[in-house]
């Protein structure tokens, strides 16, 4: 009796366990969509694509892909600003286009004061380097650094210094030597970094959430996929939430916000932001038949 018991026993754990299993694979993205998208370029050395997912949930994300070697093509950290108050003053991704002359943009480190007004003054939450000069300075997050030798890299302090130009910083290291470490399984918008092994490409998304039945949001677990399956081999989660955006200059020159925000809980509005990262690159050649 008691056998057949522990029997029973061992056999229910073990018919919960699979179907625990089955239930997680099932809640699991399509990641395979990511691997499979088609890209279309926008500047010198940027492409873009977007991908919408019905599961587990609806989701719909943008991402950029940048091969830093590019000619002509640089990244720019938010500055600081100088003799205010405050570390950096407060900006749309929008601004922080125009203002730096960038191409494309997204919201990027963590920082301490949320407000629908631009220009407040705004401490950031970890490394911020711009121009090689220390914005803010690290206090144990990991962050997204842009080198001298035109590589970017993902790592853990100490930092190196002064091979550093731009540096970001995020919440955590999502994904590890091609290996997933995230474990927030959370749903929030996301703003992500991937940087693949050899330094030489970048990958920037965002997911849109909290808009229900349009795009719920993400997990760092599945950030962390994505990222792997475009060929990323290190990966890291930035600041997200209501801050979450993604911009690019449109052919007139002018902004084009390319997600959708949800700064205090309304699709569309966007939140200013201590921290951003941009690209600068040049036009893509024009067309023989137009030269």
């Amino acid at each position: 009796m008691k056998g057949d018991l522990l029997l029973r026993g061992f056999l229910w754990e073990l018919g919960a366990f699979l179907l625990l299993g089955a239930m997680a694979r099932a809640a699991e993205p399509r990641v395979e969509a990511f691997g499979q998208v088609e890209w279309r370029a926008v500047f010198q050395g940027v492409e873009h694509t977007s991908v919408v997912l019905t599961e587990p949930r609806p989701m719909r994300a943008q991402v950029l892909r940048v091969r830093l070697e590019t000619p002509g093509l640089s990244m720019v950290a938010t500055p600081d600003n100088g003799e205010a108050p405050g570390e950096t003053t407060g900006q749309r991704t929008t601004s922080f286009l125009k203002a730096q002359a960038c191409q494309a943009a997204i919201n990027a480190a963590p920082f301490d004061l949320v407000s629908s007004l631009e220009g407040k003054p705004l401490d950031i939450s970890g490394l911020q380097i711009s121009g090689g000069k220390v914005v803010s300075p690290d206090n144990g997050y990991p962050a997204l650094l842009f080198l001298k030798d035109g590589r970017a890299r993902i790592q853990r302090q100490p930092f190196p210094g002064p091979d550093i130009l731009e540096a970001v910083s995020g919440f955590q290291i999502v994904l590890w030597e091609g290996k997933t470490v995230a474990t927030d399984v959370k749903l929030h918008p996301r703003t992500g970094a991937g940087v693949s092994a050899d330094g030489r490409t970048l990958w920037l998304l965002v997911v849109d959430g909290r808009q229900a039945g349009t795009s719920e949001g993400c997990t760092t677990v599945e950030m962390a996929g994505w990222l792997k399956v475009m060929g990323a081999d290190s990966g890291i989660n930035l600041d997200g939430g209501g801050t979450t955006t993604m911009v690019v200059a449109g052919k007139d020159g002018k902004p084009v916000v390319l997600n959708r925000p949800v700064h205090a809980g309304i699709p569309g509005m966007e939140r200013p932001s201590g921290s951003h990262l941009g690209v600068r690159a040049r036009a893509l050649p024009a067309p023989e038949s137009v030269r």
